[in-house]
């Protein structure tokens, strides 16, 4: 089951209408279901092992990927692998992320602020934080992608409301 919180202002007595209103607004997509997956795994700590023993003896971490990446999700990566290994086997990151503000989250709760537009311009391999098992990455959006986001909720809002004036009128 999954709660809203602090979502709706005024609530709806109609739960039907209020629910076809959040599916087109496009609020129960795939990936919204799957942060909600790792966020309660990740929450809860009830993790498997630290480290996992992969073929031909490769010794493996997971690591959490969340955010503007082609493939978010849980990767078990060789021990071995940087955040730019993790970044790259995800597909890369979307043309919204801002990669100047990449949050990497340790278990112990340390946030740690990794600017990768910075090593790309820079080739400076100290800016690049290792990864240890454990590690939840967020690859945070730019504003525009947040205001396109809202622009098109709004759209879709007035597409209903649209529809619903359009059928009053035609009664």
């Amino acid at each position: 089951m999954v709660y809203i919180y602090h979502s709706i202002r005024k609530p709806v007595r109609n739960w039907s209408y209020s629910l076809v209103l959040l599916l087109l607004a496009g609020w129960f997509s795939d990936s919204f279901s799957q942060d909600y997956r790792l966020n309660q795994q990740y929450q809860s700590g009830d993790r498997p092992a630290q480290y996992i023993l992969g073929t031909n003896d490769v010794l493996l971490i997971s690591i959490n990927l969340w955010g503007h990446v082609q493939r978010p999700g849980i990767y078990s990566i060789p021990s071995s692998f940087g955040l730019l290994d993790l970044l790259s086997s995800a597909g890369g990151p979307l043309k919204s992320a801002r990669l100047n503000d990449v949050r990497l989250i340790r278990k112990n709760q340390e946030v740690i602020k990794v600017n990768i537009k910075e090593f790309l311009n820079t080739g400076n391999r100290d800016l690049l934080v290792p990864l240890q098992p454990g590690d939840l990455v967020i690859v945070s959006g730019s504003a525009f992608d947040i205001f396109a986001q809202i622009v098109a909720v709004a759209r879709d809002i007035a597409i209903i409301l649209n529809l619903i004036v359009l059928t009053r009128a035609l009664k």
